[in-house]
């Protein structure tokens, strides 16, 4: 597993000095280049994802030490997704807990208890 998990990151660092001009031998940066991200699967295999910043290009892979495999499980244009709002969440959604929160900031407070004074024998007064 960790050969393929290692080819898989030496094929991205491939990709990006191939797709980066002028830049041979230079790690990308975050802003331009790719984000690499690995998981351990329990069976002893790992889950790979890469995304191209640049491109907003998104690639899962799954790498299966057992049978020495490297799977493409999806790739998919990302770009759009940053327009969403709300998409497959639970409740509370995000418009929900703006709104409660809003509300509560609006709505004034009671005034707090006043200190119970304490006198001489340990008797207290509101």
């Amino acid at each position: 597993m960790a050969l393929a998990v290692l080819g898989l990151v030496a094929l991205a660092a491939v990709y990006v000095v191939a797709t980066r001009p002028g830049e041979a031998g230079q790690a990308a940066d975050a802003a331009s280049g790719v984000i690499i991200s690995t998981a351990s699967l329990g069976d002893g295999g790992a889950m790979v994802t890469l995304v191209d910043v640049a491109r907003q290009r998104m690639v899962m892979y799954v790498a299966d030490a057992k049978r020495s495999r490297l799977k493409l499980l999806a790739a998919r244009d990302i770009s759009a997704d940053w327009a969403l709002v709300d998409f497959n969440n639970d409740p509370p959604l995000p418009k929900d807990i703006r709104a409660r929160t809003e509300k509560t900031s609006e709505t004034p407070r009671p005034p707090a208890a006043p200190a119970a004074e304490e006198k001489p024998g340990g008797a207290t007064t509101p």
